[in-house]
């Protein structure tokens, strides 16, 4: 696979997964809801608001645990392959490995699109998301770097 195949579209999708998810979330409960459910999502506003900060505590944790949890995994597949393996062998790997490790901040980011589908705070999503966010782009911007620098 040359540079020029490698599947940098994917990296971007995958750093958009999260914000993608709020603003369908958005648009799929304006378009679908009825109006009377902005009453329902008023009353639930206090209770889920705090489930909505602790998911964002996740993310932010989940961040930070994918960063070593993709370190530390790509090293080991890294380790299986062949010393003379390419660019595009090591990239191929940690690539697999990103896709994994991403999931980790993603899931409370994407829980608390749901949490504020009924209700919490956006600020809630917002900060779950800006958190899964920076964990999903620092990883994705390690992607090269460790092919290259085994």
């Amino acid at each position: 696979m040359s540079s020029a195949k490698r599947p940098k579209a994917v990296l971007w999708l995958t750093i958009v997964a999260a914000p993608g998810a709020l603003a369908i979330e958005t648009a799929l409960r304006k378009l679908l809801f009825p109006a009377e459910f902005e009453e329902v999502r008023e009353f639930l506003e206090p209770t889920l608001t705090p489930f909505g900060w602790g998911l964002a505590a996740f993310a932010a944790f989940g961040a930070a645990l994918g960063l070593v949890v993709q370190r530390h995994v790509a090293n080991r597949r890294l380790a299986r392959l062949p010393d003379d393996a390419t660019v595009d062998q090591r990239y191929r790997e940690i690539f697999a490995v990103f896709l994994l490790t991403t999931a980790v901040p993603q899931i409370p980011a994407l829980l608390s699109t749901f949490v504020f589908m009924f209700g919490a705070s956006i600020w809630t999503v917002s900060t779950a998301i800006a958190f899964c966010s920076v964990g999903v782009v620092a990883q994705a911007l390690r992607v090269p770097a460790m092919a290259e620098n085994p």
